[in-house]
């Protein structure tokens, strides 16, 4: 049986989001899951490992505990992306630099899954 290695537990998502690639050039993409330290996304292009990009999530106020939805954007770091199902590109992201207040909602939108 393989173990877990992430160090920060990840949950489901699904809200709208967006990424801007090194050209400047903005694309949509799923979320497939999310943590306090990066995220799971499909798309339509294959991103190399290493591109830095910068991602936009809006998170749900429900689940983060705030009077409205929170938008976040924060630098991403692509570090895994291969052909997953129906020609889309499966991608994980490392998001390397946030700050206590966007790390604060992300871990608030993790544990309101647990609850």
């Amino acid at each position: 049986m393989s173990r877990e290695r992430r160090q920060h537990p990840r949950v489901t998502a699904s809200f709208p989001c967006a990424l801007v690639n090194a050209s400047g050039q903005e694309e949509s993409f799923d979320l497939v899951d999310l943590s306090e330290a990066g995220a799971r996304l499909t798309c339509a292009s294959h991103i190399p490992p290493m591109t830095r990009i910068r991602v936009a999530l809006v998170l749900p106020r429900d689940r983060v505990k705030r009077p409205q939805n929170t938008p976040l954007e924060t630098e991403g770091v692509v570090v895994w992306s291969h052909r997953g199902d129906g020609g889309r590109y499966d991608t994980g992201v490392f998001f390397p630099a946030l700050d206590e207040d966007q790390r604060a909602l992300l871990r608030a939108y993790v544990f309101s899954s647990a609850v």
